[in-house]
């Protein structure tokens, strides 16, 4: 009897150890499920020639999901294409005429040379040395000019190169891709249609990385970290277990969110947490609301 007696002590502490220590690690939270969401714009005005993705469908980042019509800017590069061509015969004669100038000043400034020693020498008349002073004068002038003329087409050039640039760049503008690997939640324009700058091509989401943010009060902090696992359950799927991380812990308080139905909880200070979850399957929405177990 006393050794029945010493065994129901004994089970009955175990447990209430057991029950202190699930106490003390069960930490659980509820909350929606979130992806990383990014809307795709245009940036530039154009009709919609192609739109190759449809709600629903998953894309890989650098994928085409749409096309503008470019015709008018592809008619600008060919103009500027014709003009540096243009630009670059004009550039190799004015290149020419740079060198012609300075063989021309090479040879006025030997004359030059020789005919001042000789005026000084007293075997040149005043007038010859007038005469050649001012020929060199002049062969300094149209050597400079010319120096002058090539720079200013080596200025247009830069400036046509920038335009080209510029042109080259409202191409591609052109042809819209997906930022990011993802699945298209929404589209906003159809095939036809004029998207004006800024306007919204399509929205797409990361369903294979998502989210989700519980509220835990300052009493249950001390028993979370980052990086420890936790498990999440939906409705949908009440015999399966979602693994998830907490990725950030909020290092400043708040009052709970609105969607909080009580008035009571709503005026409590809490800290968000946010737990990263793996989807491979899809299985996961966002919006969905999960309740979440901390490991």
């Amino acid at each position: 009897m006393k050794d029945l007696l010493l065994w129901s002590c004994t089970a009955a502490a175990l447990l209430c150890f057991a029950c202190a220590d699930q106490e003390r690690a069960g930490v659980s939270g509820v909350g929606t499920l979130e992806a990383r969401e990014v809307l795709v714009s245009s940036k530039s005005a154009g009709t919609v020639l192609r739109l190759p993705v449809r709600e629903g469908d998953v894309v890989t980042a650098g994928q085409l999901v749409a096309v503008l019509d470019s015709e008018k800017v592809f008619l600008q590069k060919r103009q500027l294409l014709a003009g540096l061509e243009e630009l670059r015969y004009t550039m190799v004669n004015a290149q020419r005429g740079v060198q012609l100038a300075q063989d021309n000043l090479d040879n006025v400034a030997r004359k030059f040379a020789r005919i001042r020693s000789l005026w000084q020498d007293s075997s040149a008349t005043l007038q010859q040395y007038e005469d050649i002073e001012t020929a060199h004068k002049a062969a300094a002038t149209q050597h400079a000019n010319a120096r002058t003329t090539l720079d200013a087409l080596r200025a247009k050039k830069a400036q046509l190169d920038a335009q080209l640039l510029l042109v080259n760049s409202q191409l591609a503008d052109g042809r819209i891709a997906a930022p990011i690997d993802g699945t298209v939640l929404e589209t906003y324009i159809e095939q036809g249609e004029i998207v004006r700058p800024t306007g919204a091509i399509v929205k797409l989401a990361d369903l294979q990385h998502m989210w989700i943010k519980i509220y835990l009060n300052e009493g249950d902090l001390g028993r979370i970290r980052i990086g420890q696992p936790a498990d999440l359950e939906i409705a949908s799927r009440p015999d399966q277990r979602f693994p998830g991380r907490i990725t950030w812990i909020s290092p400043k308080a708040e009052f709970t969110p609105k969607n909080v139905q009580t008035r009571e909880a709503r005026s409590d200070l809490v800290y968000a947490v946010k737990i990263a979850v793996e989807n491979p399957d899809g299985v996961l929405k966002i919006g969905m609301p999960a309740d979440v177990y901390l490991r």
